[in-house]
This record gives C-alpha cells, sequence and structure tokens, in this order.
C-alpha cells in the first residue's frame, strides 16, 4: 500500500496520542480510585495525572500509530492471508462450524441441565406462572421461554424438560450464529489455517460455553448480534453498486429486527449509526461511488429500526403487557446523586461529609431516592439505591430533575466523575477485578463473573430443579466460575477481563482510519453505540459486553483481511 493511500500522519499521530492520552489519564484515575476509595480532583491532582498522561500517553498513541503505519506500507491487509480458491465451501465450514461447537458445549449443557437458571430467568418465570407480562425484559424471551416450558408440560409433563428444550435450542441458535460469522470468514477467503483458529477459540472460549447454557436474552441477542454484524461486513464490502436487494440484505434485516427484539440497546445502537450510515451515503452519491450500495444500506437500517420498534410495540399490545420501571435509564444520576449525598449532604455516613450541598438539592433527592436508600450506596453497583427510586420525580418533575443534576455537577464535579468512573471501572480499566464481585453475597455460591446461582426459594416452587446429567463436570465448571479463575491466569486474563475490549475496539477504528478503510468503520460505530448504553448501566456484567467480546474477532479480522466478498 502506498503511503498516498495512508491517512496523512500530520492526522494520525494527533488522532493516536489523543486515545493514548485517555487511555492513560482514564486508568491511571481507575487505579487511584480503586487505592483511595476517593479522588479529591483539586488542581494540584488534575495537573498531575494530565501532565503524565499527556506524556506517557502520547508517547504510546504515536508508537502505535508508528508501527500501525510501518506494517500499512507494505499491506497490512495481508497479515491475514487468504486464498484464491479456498475449500471447503462456504456451507460446508458454517455446517463444520456449527456442529463443532454444538458438541464442543454439549457437555457443559448436561452438566447444568436443565441450564444456568441465572440473571433475569426468576422473574421471567414468575411472569410466565402467575400469566402476566411486563416489558422490562424483552417479551420476545418470555414468550420464548413460556412456548418452551408449555411444550415440556404438554409433552413430559415437566417445566424442567421445557427449560431444558428452550436451553438446547438456545445453544445452537448461538452456534449457528458464529457459524454464520465462521462462514463468513471463508467467503472473505481467510486461510484454513486462520478458520480452524477462530474456529478453536468459539469451541473453547470458556465464556462461550457458559453463556450458551445461561437463559438469558443476552445469549439470543448475541446471536443475532453476530450474523448482524458479520452480514453488515458483507454488504459492505460487496463489488456491485446496486439497489437490487438479495440474500445478504434480507439475512441483516431479520438479524437487526432480532437485535432489537431481543435487546432494548440494540435500539439505541442502531441510533448512532444512522448518522453515520447518512454521511456514508451522501459522501458516495457526490463522489459517484458505492452511491447505490450506501443508499440500500441506510435504508436496510432504517427499515430494520421501523419495524424492530413497531414489533416491540404491536408484542406489549398484544400481550397486554405492563410497562416496566424505566430506573434502568436512570442508573447514572442516581449513583452521582447517592454519592453526592454522602459526600456533602450532611447525612453523617462519611467522616469526609462536608454537609455543602443547599437544602433544596438535598429535598429533591430524598424525594428521589426513597428512604434514604442513599446510604446502601454501592461504587459499582447501581442496585441496591435503583431499587428504592421514586422514578416519578425524574418523569413528571423533569425541569425540576433536570436543573438540580446540572447544578450538583457544576457544585461537585469531582464526585460526579468518580461515581461515574467507579460504575463504570470494570469497562474502562483492564487491571479492574472489582467486575468479578459486585454480586457476590455472602453464603452464596454462583455470584461471580460468571454467573450460575441457582435461587432455590424463586425456581423450586415454578418446578424447576437441578438435575446435572454429568455432575462430576458441573463441580468444575461451578469451581472454575465461582472463584473467578480467569483473573489467575498470566498475561491471557486481558482476554477475558471486559475493561480491554474497549480499547481493541478503538485500537481498530485506528487501523482502519490510517488504512482509509471508511466504510468499515461503520460496524464499529454500532458497537460503540452499544458500547455507550453499557457505560449508562447499572453495573458490569458479562452478560452485557459478551456480544462484544464474541463479535471482536470476526469484526477486526474481517476489516483487516486482504481478500474481497464475492457477491450473491
Amino acid at each position: 500500500m502506498g503511503n498516498r493511500r495512508l491517512l496523512s500522519g500530520k492526522i494520525a499521530y494527533p488522532i493516536f496520542m489523543l486515545a493514548g492520552f485517555l487511555f492513560v489519564f482514564i486508568c491511571g484515575a481507575e487505579r487511584d480510585l480503586a487505592l483511595n476509595g476517593n479522588i479529591i480532583w483539586n488542581p494540584a491532582y488534575t495537573v498531575r495525572l494530565s501532565a503524565g498522561s499527556l506524556f506517557a500517553g502520547g508517547l504510546l498513541g504515536a508508537a502505535v500509530c508508528y508501527v500501525i503505519r510501518l506494517v500499512s506500507r507494505g499491506e497490512f491487509a495481508g497479515i491475514i492471508k487468504t486464498q484464491t480458491h479456498p475449500k471447503p465451501g462456504e456451507g460446508q465450514v458454517m455446517l463444520g462450524s456449527f456442529v463443532l461447537s454444538a458438541m464442543a458445549w454439549f457437555p457443559v449443557y448436561l452438566a447444568y441441565y436443565p441450564g444456568i437458571c441465572a440473571y433475569d430467568t426468576p422473574v421471567q418465570l414468575g411472569q410466565i406462572m402467575d400469566g402476566y407480562m411486563i416489558d422490562h425484559h424483552p417479551i420476545a424471551h418470555t414468550l420464548l421461554l413460556k412456548l418452551a416450558i408449555n411444550a415440556g408440560q404438554a409433552v413430559w409433563g415437566s417445566v424442567n424438560d421445557g427449560m431444558g428444550l428452550y436451553t438446547f435450542f438456545q445453544m445452537l441458535f448461538l452456534a449457528f450464529g458464529f457459524a454464520y460469522a465462521v462462514g463468513t470468514l471463508r467467503r472473505f477467503r481467510a486461510s484454513g489455517i486462520c478458520i480452524c483458529i477462530v474456529q478453536l477459540c468459539v469451541m473453547f472460549y470458556p465464556f462461550n460455553a457458559y453463556m450458551s447454557v445461561s437463559t438469558t436474552k443476552d445469549t439470543v441477542f448475541t446471536g443475532f448480534f453476530l450474523i448482524m454484524i458479520s452480514a453488515f461486513m458483507r454488504l459492505l464490502s460487496e463489488r456491485r453498486d446496486t439497489l437490487t436487494v438479495k440474500g445478504t440484505d434480507a439475512v441483516f434485516f431479520i438479524a437487526a429486527v432480532g437485535s432489537i427484539l431481543f435487546r432494548n440497546n440494540c435500539r439505541y445502537a442502531i441510533m448512532v449509526l444512522l448518522p453515520f450510515m447518512l454521511i456514508t451515503a451522501v459522501a458516495g452519491i457526490k463522489k459517484k461511488k458505492n452511491g447505490r450500495l450506501f443508499i440500500r444500506l441506510l435504508l436496510n437500517v432504517v427499515l430494520s429500526f421501523v419495524v424492530g420498534s413497531i414489533s416491540l410495540t404491536v408484542m406489549f399490545n398484544l400481550t397486554d403487557a405492563q410497562q416496566g420501571d424505566r430506573r434502568e435509564m436512570l442508573s447514572m444520576p442516581i449513583q452521582q446523586f447517592a454519592r453526592c449525598m454522602l459526600y456533602h449532604g450532611g447525612v453523617g455516613v462519611l467522616p469526609e461529609d462536608d454537609g455543602t450541598m443547599d437544602e433544596e438539592a438535598k429535598s429533591l433527592i430524598n424525594d428521589f431516592l426513597l428512604d434514604e436508600a442513599y446510604k446502601e450506596y454501592e461504587p459499582g453497583f447501581a442496585d441496591p439505591v435503583k431499587r428504592h427510586t421514586n422514578t416519578y420525580v425524574a418523569r413528571y418533575r423533569s425541569s425540576e430533575f433536570i436543573g438540580t443534576y446540572l447544578r450538583l455537577l457544576w457544585d461537585y464535579p469531582g464526585d460526579f466523575i468518580n461515581a461515574a468512573l467507579a460504575l463504570d471501572a470494570g469497562y474502562l480499566y483492564p487491571g479492574d477485578e472489582s467486575h468479578a464481585h459486585v454480586n457476590e453475597v455472602e453464603g452464596q455460591s454462583g455470584r461471580g463473573y460468571i454467573q450460575t446461582y441457582w435461587s432455590e426459594a424463586d425456581l423450586t416452587p415454578r418446578g424447576l430443579t437441578k438435575a446435572s446429567k454429568l455432575e462430576g463436570l458441573h463441580e468444575l465448571l461451578e469451581a472454575w466460575a465461582d472463584g473467578n479463575a480467569y483473573l489467575d491466569i498470566p498475561v491471557l486474563k486481558y482476554i477475558f477481563v471486559p475493561g480491554t475490549f474497549l480499547w481493541l475496539y478503538v485500537l481498530l477504528a485506528g487501523i482502519l482510519l490510517i488504512n482509509r478503510k471508511y466504510r468499515l468503520l461503520l460496524p464499529v460505530m454500532l458497537v460503540f453505540g452499544y458500547y455507550a448504553t453499557l457505560l449508562l448501566g447499572p453495573t458490569v456484567q458479562l452478560r452485557y459486553i459478551f456480544p462484544l467480546m464474541a463479535v471482536l474477532p470476526f469484526i477486526a479480522l474481517l476489516s483487516l483481511m486482504k481478500g474481497k466478498n464475492s457477491d450473491d
């Protein structure tokens, strides 16, 4: 690749140096917050951290940029070898991947039979048994669980076997999602060695096995997300510039709608993507280069967003569902208000409390956080305070709420920053280990980062009981999960901790930018849109970030490969 094909160094180096600065600054702040419990953002500390980050981060960013530009001059994409006439065919690769993944995870399925019924399963099972729906959990997923449980009761007279049936087909769907992504590698003419390595990772990356049998919406969403991103990459790499719709367009549309139905966050991620899609389409039209293709993609994204949103409304009405509380979206303000009360509200919990908050702000927070719930504040987990939140205040006293929020942000910016850093530490800092402990409850097992907790009180009365078919394997898997054993693996632990992945996506975006692969930045923008929803969420959990873990190797390989997608 000639130098003229690369992004100008005058632009590339400052961008990477800024990214390096942010990386070092955030990691430094997260480290200090974890060590001290609080950061006083006075001028001395801020200048010291900023100066150190500017120096170290600037050097890091410049070095990374130099290496990428150096490698790119020798065809960066050629690092991932491609085949001119690869065999076997795409269909055979997909089938092989599907079968191998299902076989690798099947023992885990037997060990955890009828499934890992943690997370929201007890609540959703209660809705099914008691005959009501709440859209706080995706109605489509609750209906799937209901269908499987009804089938189990009709055929075998067993709720347990019905849940086992659901888990089995969920495992197969996730295997199919990965298979479609592996098949996309074959379509892009990846070498056999590359495909084999990726397939082995799919089979034996431990989180894939655990999540394949966890009866949560996030596993189904991950399958759809894998298919959507893979289809997106296929469409972006087409040679034909036409408005004609073919098979891959339909696959993308179905997967996008499915993603919306099984995780509401996807709608917001698509909303972030849409402006970039529009800019790309306009640029394509002006340059008379792939304009029709980009218009087709834009229309597909818009249509899938509209159909997905309408489908959510239709399901809500058909099932007579109740509207769930929207406090989930207020997780960040909840944490920031609670922290401000503890440090400035004069509530007598912390010796650092200076009691400087005005009475008007305290009055609104007390109306918003009932029963002095701020005293239950946990830095990395919003739920203890959130469950006592009166969302009426945010919804019907919105001007007062927003005004108080902005005033406190102006008065106590450091506490707002600390609350955000503490809540999102797992997503932002590769050295964070708090994400592995936020769900722990004394005396209960299965509360690690990989949640396998079985609530006897909630599940047994509903007809669900543990019925492991491979108890020895079950005990080994439980010990590995409950002990957060991935943290004990030298170096390799960074492919497990969530804080690594955001920065890997930032690196990928930088590589694409330097190589002027602007169109391939679009799927990365979709990922960043999803990340934004996570950073505003209630805590760091494996199930939330798992879709981005699953997609990363595929989006990276497909972006960097030299091969082109063949037309449908």
